[in-house]
């Protein structure tokens, strides 16, 4: 046994009273959600396992999960062959080789830790864990379809929230993903495999886990795919390079046992809603049976009688009520909130502990005291690459994370261009799908974090269409009551689109004035008619550092050829909701669709730093070849690319107009 002693001896007991009955059934309840909730032989899994397997079965508590253990070493025995008959292992190598952390951590001095922690009421904080990391296994019978690295370098982080306290979580099928004992083991196969970059994909509102965990399958298959022959390098991704899908609580809309679930199991609160429901719809009814009154008199009506009272305010509250619970059946606003009260703190947490996890490694490599100003010099050399990948509502996501982890906002933080997400991490790249983002948080006085979050990264893109019936109008249905403006309701970035032909439009700009007046060319609709996205008041330098792909006709998010005007915005949207009801198009999220050209330029992006217009050009050209994609590159180069022209950059900079000013363009 190790230096750590066991504070009160082996077996554990409850106290053989009322108090102790009460408290064997809430330590039975809490200790068996987390082992029904996490993942098999994760970090807080088995420090349940272990409590449970330290009490003796009271109080009808099943002998098969509380043994009453005499000592740690018999509880860590008990762990071991549990995992043998999970994994099917024939031995303890097998094992080792699937659980590796698991079997490396949990022995005798970690079984005493544990209990420890129970008995000093610090077993919350030991467990305090909003994620877990799995590493994808490969789809059954098609491991050697999916290139050498795809199983070895495609993990899925997802966040421990479930939908509803009501609803149990919805964990990964094992036989895709095996779970990671936890966030250090994924920093260590980072460390000891010298992997340069990672990138994250992200999913948006409606999609619950199962769907995304196909997804991220289908993905990984192809961005690790063996090279086809006459291919170039960063047509896949190799073995430096991490691919991570993270799941935020989403649920499916409309046909959902959970919501049932949830309003049954609180009808107490069911019963409150429709009460007040009914006391709010009296008023309506009132002034409606007092004007049919009024109308009975005039002799516009006849024989209004107690029925007809009746009718109005059955049919007033009916009204509201189905309303009400539209809206809450297709689960916007529920989405909307996990998305920024879990999805984002969870992320944020999750690269919080992998930076810690990737410091502690590399200063034990060094061997020098943090605070040395080598360490520092050091860590900053080798940051890893995170490039961010988010879809409509993960968009927010995104941003507010990095809102979470940037070290100052709004306007102050105008002079830093620190990419850095702690000591060993630094951003890249920041990819939006139909961000689910208003339009609005893109204009002076409303961008604090937006621009603190923007001005991070290496570059940004924004992959759009203006044929987003998803976005343009469940979204404003959705934001109708909660979005502090109506504008900010209706109008979101992910329909932001191009004119066509935006070469020509820019072109006629004058070249001193280029870099301001080409942002007048995007367009942003409402329902038929379109106005310019950008607007006196707009914050210019958020606009400039987005470069923008308008996705409007291409394959997968559309289905109609006709371009776009007041006549033709009806026809458009009727056909593709046709199509996207079908099954045929994804109006809103097809951009992932494998065989679309946004998908296959994605591993590109991810790989090459700071491509610059040209190179994003050849790309498009490559693998969109019926050029349905509109390119507009981003205002502001990068800096070290070379599409840098000093002399036009200069001249911008002594003629810039202040912003806000009536004279800005």
């Amino acid at each position: 046994m190790g230096a750590t002693q066991l504070e009160e001896a082996l077996p554990y007991r409850w106290a053989a009273s009322s108090a102790g009955r009460e408290a064997c059934a809430n330590d039975q309840r809490w200790l068996g959600g987390i082992v029904a909730n996490a993942a098999p032989f994760s970090d807080w899994w088995a420090k349940a396992r272990i409590v449970q397997l330290a009490y003796e079965p009271m109080y009808d508590a099943d002998p098969a999960v509380y043994q009453g253990k005499a000592d740690p070493r018999a509880i860590a025995d008990a762990l071991h062959n549990e995992l043998k008959t999970h994994a099917q292992a024939f031995d303890w190598a097998q094992c080792q080789e699937r659980y590796p952390g698991f079997c490396r951590l949990v022995d005798e001095e970690y079984v005493i830790k544990t209990l420890n922690h129970w008995k000093r009421r610090e077993f919350t904080k030991a467990i305090g864990r909003n994620f877990e990391v799995y590493r994808y296994l490969g789809q059954e019978g098609k491991q050697g379809e999916c290139g050498e690295w795809c199983t070895q370098n495609t993990f899925l982080v997802v966040s421990t929230a479930s939908v509803s306290l009501a609803v149990e979580r919805s964990l990964p099928n094992p036989k895709l993903f095996r779970p990671l004992f936890n966030v250090d083991e994924l920093a260590e196969i980072i460390h000891q495999r010298n992997i340069r970059a990672l990138t994250l994909r992200t999913h948006g509102y409606a999609n619950p886990a199962g769907g995304f965990y196909k997804f991220l399958s289908d993905e990984a298959n192809y961005l690790f795919a063996k090279p086809k022959p006459g291919g170039e390098p960063t047509d896949t991704l190799g073995e430096e390079h991490l691919y991570i899908g993270y799941h935020w609580p989403s649920e499916q809309p409309v046909f959902n046992r959970g919501l049932i679930r949830d309003s049954m199991s609180n009808l107490e609160i069911l019963m409150k809603f429709l009460g007040s429901l009914l006391l709010l719809s009296f008023i309506p009814s009132v002034v409606l049976i007092g004007l049919t009154e009024l109308a009975e008199k005039i002799d516009l009506v006849r024989d209004v009688g107690p029925q007809w009272h009746l009718a109005i305010a059955a049919g007033v509250f009916f009204l509201w009520l189905s309303l009400l619970m539209l809206l809450r059946s297709v689960v916007y606003q529920r989405d909307r909130y996990r998305a920024i009260h879990y999805g984002a703190p969870d992320l944020a947490e999750f690269f919080w502990r992998l930076d810690k996890s990737l410091k502690r490694l590399m200063l034990q490599d060094m061997g020098l005291p943090e605070r040395d100003e080598r360490v520092q010099l050091a860590l900053k050399r080798s940051r890893k690459l995170v490039n961010l990948i988010g879809h409509s509502m993960g968009g927010l996501v995104l941003v507010n994370v990095l809102r979470v982890l940037s070290d100052r906002f709004g306007k102050d933080d105008q002079e830093s261009n620190d990419d850095g997400l702690g000591d060993c991490l630094k951003l890249g790249k920041l990819i939006l799908a139909s961000p689910d983002i208003p339009l609005e948080l893109l204009r002076e006085g409303r961008n604090n974090y937006v621009r603190s979050a923007i001005r991070r990264c290496e570059q940004i893109y924004l992959m759009s269409s203006d044929r987003d019936i998803v976005l343009r109008y469940l979204s404003t249905l959705g934001n109708w009551f909660s979005e502090p403006s109506v504008e900010m309701s209706g109008l979101r970035l992910g329909n932001v689109f191009l004119p066509p032909n935006p070469e020509k439009e820019i072109q006629k700009t004058p070249r001193r004035k280029r870099r301001r007046e080409q942002l007048k060319i995007l367009l942003i609709r409402g329902a038929i008619l379109t106005r310019q996205a950008v607007r006196p008041t707009s914050a210019y330098d958020l606009f400039e550092n987005f470069s923008y792909l308008d996705c409007s006709k291409m394959k997968g998010v559309n289905a109609v050829a006709l371009e776009l005007n007041p006549f033709t915005a009806i026809p458009i949207d009727a056909i593709n909701t046709f199509f996207y009801l079908t099954g045929r198009i994804d109006v809103h999220g097809g951009y992932f669709f494998t065989y679309t050209p946004t998908f296959k330029l994605l591993p590109f992006l991810m790989q090459v730093t700071a491509p610059s217009e040209e190179d994003v050009r050849h790309e498009l050209d490559r693998f969109d070849e019926r050029d349905t994609i509109r390119f507009l590159y981003r205002a502001i180069p990068t800096p070290g690319s070379v599409d840098i022209d000093t002399s036009v950059v200069e001249s911008d900079e002594q003629s810039d107009i202040a912003i806000g000013s009536s004279e800005a363009p």
